[in-house]
């Protein structure tokens, strides 16, 4: 190769894209498809919602669960602050026991060691799933998804090497994630204000300013959960409202709180000190007064 082509490959190279590496209209990046590491970190009841099936609209209770993945493929990112934002994907499956049913299927399959008799229960648990990447309807993006055409691709963090016949143990991170629920029967104002999500999403704009994607809140799953059909009969709806516990301490009252719990426990610790300080000296044994030493008398001449 002669070597004025060499160096002009050579900038090409080390100006130009990794072509490795996939590139995705929008920006944005789904988690790499293939085996991934991961734990249950959310499980959300959502109400009643229309869809449509075949052509008729029916009624039908949803359900979300949140994975968050992990290992070699799916690393968390790290902010400047050293803040670490881990990779999460979503399923959303219509809450059926049928048999047949996806959910009943992913539950059975999520449910290895036979250990739960609910969904909640696997909460913190840890499995290896498949990541499968599908177009969008328009296919202008690509998604992730963890149901592929055969399916969900769910085992427990042992996988059978069949050339060994062993079991091999796949360690899985432990989440970053807060685990959080909304069991819709048996839910409470905590559990409400728990899965609250802050902020929005900023809106997106092309080359020329025209909003391609308006800002939407990230609250998603109280306000889906409020969009119900059948919210309006559950016993929060008359006591809780969208957002954060209006109840809840303000930044500048949870600092004060913070404060004042640390002075009571420098205090407490030099009580305890203290008293134990006090209490090694009053047991201390009190010394003899030392006997002056005889000395022998000299003889008289």
């Amino acid at each position: 190769m002669p070597k004025d082509l060499r160096l002009k490959i050579q900038r090409a190279v080390s100006g130009g894209p990794d072509m490795r590496k996939p590139q995705y209209p929008g920006g944005y990046e789904p988690p790499a498809a293939g085996l991934a590491r991961a734990r249950l970190v959310g499980y959300f009841e959502l109400g009643t919602h229309e869809e449509e099936f075949e052509n008729r609209k029916r009624d039908r209770e949803k359900v979300d669960l949140v994975f968050e993945l992990s290992g070699p493929n799916h690393a968390p990112r790290q902010l400047e602050n050293g803040t670490l934002v881990p990779i999460r994907i979503a399923v959303q499956e219509t809450l059926s026991l049928d048999e047949r049913s996806n959910f009943f299927r992913l539950f059975g399959a999520l449910n290895y060691a036979g250990k739960a008799t609910h969904m909640a229960e696997l909460l913190g648990d840890p499995f290896i799933v498949e990541v499968f990447h599908r177009p969008s309807v328009d296919g202008t993006k690509i998604y992730a998804t963890l149901k592929g055409p055969a399916g969900y691709m769910v085992t427990g963090p042992d996988i059978h090497d069949a050339r060994t016949g062993r079991d091999i143990h796949v360690e899985v991170a432990q989440p970053i994630t807060d685990l959080r629920m909304f069991v819709w029967a048996s839910a409470d104002k905590e559990d409400w204000y728990s899965i609250h999500i802050p902020g929005e999403y900023e809106e997106k704009k092309d080359a020329e300013g025209k909003v391609i994607s308006p800002a939407r809140s990230k609250n998603v799953i109280q306000e889906c959960i409020m969009s119900a059909k059948n919210w309006p009969d559950h016993p929060l709806a008359a006591v809780v409202q969208l957002g954060g516990d209006p109840d809840a301490p303000s930044p500048e009252e949870l600092e004060r709180q913070r404060e004042e719990e640390l002075k009571e426990w420098q205090e407490e610790n030099w009580r305890r000190l203290k008293a134990a300080v006090d209490n090694a000296v009053g047991k201390r044994p009190k010394e003899p007064p030392k006997r002056r030493a005889r000395v022998p008398k000299r003889p008289e001449n």
